[in-house]
This record gives structure tokens, C-alpha cells and sequence, in this order.
């Protein structure tokens, strides 16, 4: 049970940090391809927009695909937190109390946080920016305390594994 665990979290803490890594790349690439050394068909399709608006059609399709991804991921890391709570259900000690934490870390965002931020978000595609200080401190907010349960979950992953692995 200890290896399966083992393999289970480290999934998990790896399938994590990849999120964030796609999730900050589609906004960049969004706004990279309309740089001017972008290619030029696209230049020549988005023409007749704006440039302003251009980047805010980009961007809300990169908001779309994260959207999209962190639905699925939510169900992904359900599934994780399931398997790996099963795993250490009769694991003594830490181990057991760090997968339960993981795992109301994650319902807590699946049921809560990610289900706000999505819906407050897609009200926001095509608002102009800057966005009204009290809509951008809302949005933050719900974005921020998503970004601090995805750290301390990724903490409590990478220290149930290490208790795990000095476990044996």
C-alpha cells in the first residue's frame, strides 16, 4: 500500500505543478502570437479587429481552455484523492491525516472555489481592462485562495511522501 500511495501522490504533485504551468502558458501564448514577429496569416485574419480587441478574443479563448482544463482537472484530482485516501485508509500516523487533508483541500476547490472563479471569470472575458478595482479584488481574491490551497496541497503531498518513503 506504502509504494501505491507513493506513486498515487507523487502523480498527483506532479500532475499539479504541470497544471500551473499550462495554465500561465496559454495566456502568454495568447499574447505572443499577436507580437509582431507573429505570423503574418494571423495578422492578416485578425486585421479588420482592433488591436484591442484582438487580444481580448485571444485571451478569452485561453480563459476558455483553462476553464475547460481545470474542470477536468478537478475530476482528475477527485479520483486521486479518492485512490489515495482507500490507500492509506488504515495507514497509521501522519501519512493517513495528510491524505485527508489533501483530499477536503481538493473537494473544497472542486465544489467551491473553481466553480466561483469560473463563473465570476467568464463575466469578465470582455470587460475592458483595466478591470474596476472592486471587480479585479474579487477576482483576485477567489483566484488567490485557489492558488494558496493549490500550494498547501502540494505541500502536504510532498510531505506525506516524504513520510512515506522514510516509512519504507
Amino acid at each position: 500500500m506504502t509504494r501505491a500511495a507513493l506513486l498515487v501522490a507523487g502523480l498527483w504533485l506532479g500532475l499539479l505543478v504541470a497544471s500551473w504551468i499550462v495554465a500561465g502558458t496559454t495566456f502568454r501564448t495568447a499574447d505572443r502570437v499577436l507580437a509582431a514577429d507573429g505570423r503574418p496569416e494571423l495578422s492578416t485574419k485578425l486585421a479588420p479587429l482592433p488591436g484591442d480587441d484582438r487580444r481580448l478574443v485571444l485571451r478569452h479563448l485561453a480563459s476558455e481552455i483553462n476553464r475547460s482544463m481545470f474542470r477536468t482537472w478537478a475530476f482528475v484530482q477527485l479520483g486521486l484523492a479518492a485512490v489515495l485516501t482507500v490507500l492509506l485508509w488504515r495507514a497509521p500516523g501522519a501519512a493517513r491525516l495528510l491524505a485527508f487533508v489533501a483530499c477536503g483541500l481538493m473537494v473544497a476547490q472542486a465544489a467551491g472555489l473553481g466553480p466561483a472563479i469560473a463563473s465570476y471569470g467568464r463575466g469578465l472575458d470582455f470587460v475592458p481592462r483595466p478591470l474596476p478595482a472592486e471587480v479585479a479584488r474579487g477576482f483576485g481574491l477567489l483566484h488567490t485562495a485557489y492558488m494558496i490551497g493549490d500550494l498547501v496541497k502540494a505541500v502536504v503531498l510532498g510531505v506525506m511522501a516524504f513520510i512515506l518513503t522514510r516509512r519504507g
